[in-house]
């Protein structure tokens, strides 16, 4: 059962959860593995009127499992079928309690036949060991875990108070054990938690989850598109069969409708602002003109974020929902139309959201509960310098070390020196005093950030500039470190190999006095579309956290915005850069799955997105059939295991082409599972490719191999 603290005391008392000794020592919860069944060109069970629930039942019986393992099996969810296959989702429940972390995905025909099976379920046996520890200091222990700075909770400082969840969960030796699944949500950053509390008070598990009526709306973004006034399915559609516009008077800066409420939240407060000057609008036209030359912050700029943020989310429902981003599946809509799922989860979206900038996100919750989209302004660039004699240069400062004046830093430029090629990127330690007095010129890559920087501050630096390696795109560095004192800044690529020409000049390194023309994230398609399929990934497959999980989830946001407009490129128009806001475009990306071990989720699903653009992109693969791309790749989710590897979301992409092969659908080509195949083994997803995750450590092995058939 869920206990909801409405009276959590904001206290020391509450947080300072006692934890047993025996809780010291434990090993964080490592769910079951997945295991997936199918039968190639066949089906996994005869015919049969029974009921999806009996026909798994009896499946798992006849593959060995005991009866109170079965028995434990609860029918969670379940879609209406699609080109004659339909898909159930189950979980399993011990003593009245979910078993956490595990759950079965089957699909079955018109026949009743189970054709795929995708589970990590455990054995059920004896009791569930009781807890120790009550709801309320497991939500201590919890809220310690996450901020362990935090002597107190402030008033406010969660958007709903946090809850606790009674599960059972599983054991290394095959018990079961009591204890709570923690949701806190904070109303700042948008942060949302599920974190798992042993009945010791130990942290187990911890999972992030942080989108007639007309519009005058950028459609991509202004580089690629003038704002144009387009219509809305107005009393509805198939997708949204009540229209997207609640019938209600709606405001130039307020629009609410049953897949979305989009609203400015410049104070930050997670609360529709009160707008001087927003106007009624009763007739469901949202039209005003955008006046880019001015700043995002004027009224009828901000009206123009609201309309065109209300615009692209219901745009990406209506598409996601004709390619089986359904009711049942967990969409987001406020009213089901008795389709199945929950309702009442419409998306939040915060239109130039006050808390942060450079950025935007999105928070998934379960499903009955609203997600959250803050988008964010985007800073523009050259609120930093770099000058040498009479030439300047933009920069971006970062959000580590020592802050800027409009003054600067003041020393003569060098180029780093580590020893160990690539010598230029600072990535190893420095010779002492090698840098003494002077203004560091690092290379990115390699490694992060602080690294550079605190090894050139080691060195003697008294300031860095950090040259970008893979286009002229300028950003705010992130990182954190306490113990970097001097200040830095990055430069676009070229910049920096002309910054290379004039080493040993004096150079000064500045804040700008006067800052940039921020660009507004809202009237971004790309980041409007990556942060809303977050909630796709969160929704149809489950966990998406951890170091692969994370990128492919990353990635296939990217691939989300590209299937969407058409461009291998993301986030031009936020980052001030036709490059956009990754390494590299994805035309002729140069890594493989080898690669993709670094621990930064957008670089490591950068893979993803390369392989999603090779698909749509290539005459010879799905150039031309986009739409069937797209009905793949969202239909392959039901088919994927929870917290997926790169071959594991391939694995559900090709089990969704056999499901379309055996039902006749009309989007079926022959040759479209070798068409998959060869797009993720150029990247190195081929046959035998696996990544295996212990902890943080990854390790990949990489196959460019085809399976004999598509050879």
């Amino acid at each position: 059962m869920y206990v909801s603290l409405k009276t959590f005391a904001a206290s020391a008392a509450v947080l300072a959860v006692a934890v047993t000794a025996s809780a010291q020592g434990r090993r964080p919860f490592d769910a079951p593995p997945a295991r997936t069944a199918s039968q190639l060109g066949g089906t996994l069970t005869p015919p049969s009127n029974a009921s999806p629930a009996a026909v798994l039942a009896q499946y798992l019986r006849d593959q060995g499992r005991d009866e109170a393992t079965v028995q434990s099996l609860v029918q969670a969810a379940r879609s209406a079928a699609r080109y004659g296959i339909s898909q159930a989702r189950f979980e399993q429940r011990a003593a009245g309690l979910p078993v956490y972390g595990t759950y079965a995905k089957a699909a079955f025909d018109e026949r009743g036949e189970l054709v795929f099976l995708v589970e990590n379920l455990v054995t059920v046996r004896g009791a569930v060991g009781r807890a120790s520890v009550n709801a309320q200091q497991a939500v201590g222990a919890a809220i310690r875990y996450l901020y362990p700075d935090l002597a107190d909770v402030p008033s406010g400082f969660f958007r709903s108070a946090p809850s606790a969840k009674d599960v059972a969960i599983p054991e290394a030796d095959g018990s079961l054990s009591a204890g709570y699944l923690i949701e806190t949500w904070t109303q700042q950053a948008n942060q949302l938690h599920y974190t798992l509390v042993g009945g010791d008070g130990a942290i187990l598990d911890d999972e992030s989850r942080t989108n007639t009526d007309s519009y005058r709306v950028f459609t991509i973004n202004p580089t690629a598109t003038g704002q144009a006034i387009v219509s809305g399915p107005g009393s509805g559609n198939a997708q949204s069969p009540s229209g997207w516009v609640s019938p209600t008077d709606q405001l130039s800066t307020r629009i609410s409708g049953n897949n979305v409420f989009a609203y400015l939240d410049t104070d930050a407060n997670n609360a529709a602002d009160t707008v001087a000057g927003s106007t009624l609008i009763p007739d469901a036209n949202f039209i005003t003109a955008a006046d880019l030359s001015s700043s995002p912050s004027t009224l009828g700029n901000k009206e123009v974020a609201v309309q065109n943020l209300f615009y692209l989310n219901n745009v990406l429902h209506d598409t996601l929902y004709s390619h089986g981003f359904t009711e049942s599946e967990a969409n987001f809509q406020k009213t089901n139309f008795s389709n199945g799922g929950l309702g009442n989860d419409p998306v939040n979206a915060e239109a130039q959201d006050g808390s942060g900038t450079d950025n935007a996100n999105f928070a998934t919750p379960a499903d009955g509960s609203s997600p959250r989209m803050q988008m964010y302004l985007w800073t523009g660039t050259g609120t930093h310098q770099v000058v040498v004699g009479a030439s300047t240069f933009a920069a971006a400062g970062a959000q580590f070390g020592a802050a800027l004046t409009t003054t600067g830093v003041t020393g003569v430029l060098a180029l780093v020196n580590d020893g160990v090629a690539p010598t230029s990127d600072a990535c190893t330690t420095l010779p002492a005093g090698s840098m003494s007095g002077k203004i560091a010129l690092i290379d990115r890559g390699t490694c992060d950030f602080v690294t550079k920087v605190k090894n050139a501050q080691s060195a003697g630096a008294i300031a860095a500039i950090i040259a970008n390696n893979a286009g002229d795109s300028i950003f705010t560095m992130g990182g954190t470190s306490r113990t970097i004192s001097i200040p830095s800044v990055m430069v676009g690529q070229t910049d920096g190999d002309t910054l290379k020409t004039k080493l040993g000049q004096s150079t000064k390194v500045r804040k700008s006095a006067t800052a940039p023309l921020q660009r507004d994230g809202d009237v971004d398609s790309d980041i409007v579309f990556h942060e809303y399929c977050h909630g796709l990934t969160w929704r149809m497959i489950g966990r998406m956290d951890g170091p692969i999980a994370g990128a492919v989830g990353e990635g296939m946001s990217d691939v989300c915005a590209m299937l969407m407009n058409g461009d291998d490129r993301i986030g031009e128009y936020s980052a001030s850069d036709s490059a956009g806001i990754r390494r590299y475009p994805y035309t002729n990306y140069p890594l493989r799955y080898k690669d993709m071990n670094s621990g930064e989720v957008h670089n490591d699903g950068e893979l993803y997105g390369a392989i999603g653009w090779k698909l749509m992109s290539e005459a010879s693969l799905f150039g031309g059939r986009v739409p069937h791309l797209f009905e793949y790749m969202v239909q392959g989710m039901k088919a994927t295991p929870e917290r997926p590897t790169y071959e594991q979301m391939r694995d559900g992409i090709l089990q969704a082409v056999t499901q379309a092969q055996q039902s006749d659908a009309p989007h079926y080509q022959a040759g479209d599972a070798c068409r998959v195949w060869t797009a993720f083994a150029y990247y190195g997803v081929g046959v035998g490719a696996k990544a295996t995750i212990k902890g943080t450590k990854v390790t990949i092995t990489q196959s460019l191999t085809l399976p004999a058939e598509c050879q």
